[in-house]
């Protein structure tokens, strides 16, 4: 971080707009990683990086103490266990992981660590595989799992009980059964579905985000039911809400949005069966998984109450290991489907409706929590250019490698996604205009300096026009995007290879560089 300082080329405001950006993604990893004294030394940092922005001291004396006092703490997190910084994705095989998955796996929050499964004692796999929090196999060509040469007897227990991946270059029933017998949570084939395996990630994590744990409704008109059942899965990191009037169970599942509803069949203000319509009937409730809990030991009736909009049925003598077990994989099952519905097929991320979900979501937020929030058009300049002169495939890894930047060099709470063919839009919460064009012009200059190598074996290099506006300035969805689209046409107008916002066009010429 010094060194953005030491730049006696930029302008000094550009030097610090520099430091800040690079700051708040320091932050965002350091919270999420659980560092607080590296948290707290990153805030002040922050502080004073906006204090100099409004009252510029002579000089930069204060900022670089600060910065050489993270860099101690930073050394001594080395010093004392790099590895522990991330949890470990353990790659088995005998190749090395594609660009694609140690991207997906960098974005999934994993520190991967590769072992070859032929050069490794199969005691230190046994060893390495307990540490690790997520388990990856890599099957190249003809083998199976049964041909690998890694006892599997040895990480059984592992692999039953920690997310696991098989990723096979082929595909055949023989692997799959082999995958599935030896305990393999889930199977891919090359080339990977990149859309399943950042929803694969991200499912794995899911339980262990503080921010985001499983959100249960019980709805019985015995309150004492919602105090037994809470007690149990509050313990387990998990947001629950009882209901006992209809009414009010209607009101918290539209507001709530949760991965499972628990129903009781028999209330005396409502049929079970008819609540669970009215449920069906609201859009952001129409695929949550209801499970109804009763008594009943009538099968046509059970029947009936499944055919009717319910799930499952289960008794409500359920023990409650048994239930937590069945919430957790009926709620885990609904949001890895949902993910698939809001993911682009080709690069895995947000798609078209889901990201201005996204925006009118962060909108919302930042009008509650009085922040500005800018919004950002990316498009890929002459594209057609690309796919007419070097074929669609060349044009889809142009779209996949833009993706994947995007998607591992910005905040992990920012939005990124496929608006549309070659255009992108990303979401940038709690950042102006002026630092959103700055740090997507950065993006610019990297992409553009990066080659995409062809079937033909030669090197194509591309650029991008971005377009931004920023909330307050634009208050909806709808004036937000036409700005940030109408800038993105001042953009490709004036010579493309550019990003415009309001305040300024950064990037005037196609050659220049932070």
């Amino acid at each position: 971080m010094e060194s953005v300082l030491s730049q006696s080329t930029a302008h000094r405001k550009t030097r610090l707009v520099d430091l800040l950006v690079q700051a708040e993604h320091m932050l965002m990893d350091a919270r999420r990683i659980r560092q607080p004294q590296l948290a707290n030394a990153l805030d002040r940092l922050l502080h004073a990086i906006q204090q100099e922005l409004i009252a510029p001291a002579e000089d930069f004396s204060r900022l670089i103490r600060l910065i050489r006092h993270i860099d101690r703490i930073i050394k001594n997190m080395l010093l004392i266990s790099q590895r522990d910084a991330l949890p470990v994705a353990l790659i088995i095989g005998t190749q090395e992981p594609s660009d694609v998955l140690r991207d997906a796996l960098s974005r999934a929050g994993f520190a991967p660590r590769t072992i070859n499964a032929l050069a490794v004692d199969h005691a230190k796999i046994k060893v390495l595989a307990a540490e690790a929090e997520l388990i990856m196999l890599l099957v190249q060509g003809d083998e199976s799992v049964a041909s690998l040469d890694i006892p599997f007897e040895l990480i059984e227990n592992e692999l039953r009980h920690k997310t696991s991946l098989l990723i096979s270059s082929k595909d055949s029933f023989q692997i799959r059964a082999a995958a599935a017998k030896a305990g393999v949570s889930h199977f891919l084939t090359e080339p990977l579905d990149v859309s399943r395996l950042n929803t694969l990630l991200q499912s794995s994590r899911i339980l262990d985000e503080d921010d985001k744990p499983l959100k249960v409704l019980m709805v019985d008109d015995m309150v004492t039911a919602g105090v037994y059942w809470g007690k149990h899965f509050q313990k387990q990191n998990i947001n629950f809400r009882f209901e006992s009037k209809p009414e009010h169970a209607y009101r918290s599942a539209v507001e709530m949005q949760p991965d499972i509803i628990l129903l009781d069949l028999y209330m005396p203000d409502i049929d079970g069966i008819d609540l669970a319509k009215i449920f069906r009937e609201h859009p952001r409730l129409r695929d949550v998984p209801i499970l109804f809990m009763s008594t009943e030991e009538n099968d046509r009736r059970r029947m009936n109450a499944k055919i009717q909009g319910g799930d499952d049925f289960l008794n409500k003598t359920i023990a409650i290991d048994d239930l937590l077990k069945m919430v957790r994989y009926r709620a885990l099952r609904y949001r890895q489907s949902m993910a698939e519905k809001r993911s682009d097929s080709l690069t895995g991320l947000l798609n078209h409706n889901a990201i201005k979900d996204l925006v009118e979501a962060e909108i919302d937020r930042a009008n509650r929590q009085n922040q500005q929030l800018s919004v950002v058009l990316i498009d890929i300049d002459h594209f057609k250019n690309v796919n007419d002169t070097y074929g669609h495939q060349a044009g889809d890894i142009v779209i996949r490698k833009l993706s994947n930047l995007l998607n591992t060099r910005l905040r992990r709470y920012d939005g990124v996604g496929r608006y549309g063919g070659e255009e992108f839009m990303v979401t940038l919460p709690n950042t102006d205009e002026q630092t959103a064009a700055h740090l997507i012009n950065r993006l610019r200059v990297q992409f553009g300096q990066s080659g995409t190598l062809t079937e033909n074996g030669s090197n194509l290099f591309c650029t991008f026009s971005a377009g931004i506006a920023s909330f307050p300035r634009f208050l909806d969805l709808t004036s937000l995007i036409e700005a940030a689209d109408q800038h993105l046409y001042v953009a490709k107008a004036n010579g493309r290879n550019r990003v415009v916002c309001s305040e300024e066009a950064l990037g005037a010429s196609p050659d220049k560089s932070d």
